[in-house]
């Protein structure tokens, strides 16, 4: 994949969060995919995942996942 489609699939997943379209964010996540809330505390699967920012959105309506800056360029 190019710098640019990997940039754009990064958007795409914030963008899914932000619309709190939790049926896209779970498609961009691998069947093995494991999210790690805290280093110590994994969550399996993107139902993990969803559950975890499901609950930031629920509590906080004002929540957001904005990208100041994308970086993919080089190592």
């Amino acid at each position: 994949m190019s710098v640019e489609t990997n940039k754009r699939l990064v958007r795409q997943f914030y963008e899914a969060i932000e619309r709190r379209d939790y049926d896209a964010v779970a498609e961009f996540c691998h069947d093995d995919f494991n999210f790690y809330v805290q280093v110590d505390h994994r969550m399996a699967g993107a139902i993990g995942l969803v559950g975890s920012e499901k609950k930031n959105f629920d509590m906080f309506d004002q929540f957001t996942f904005k990208i100041h800056e994308l970086l993919a360029e080089g190592d």
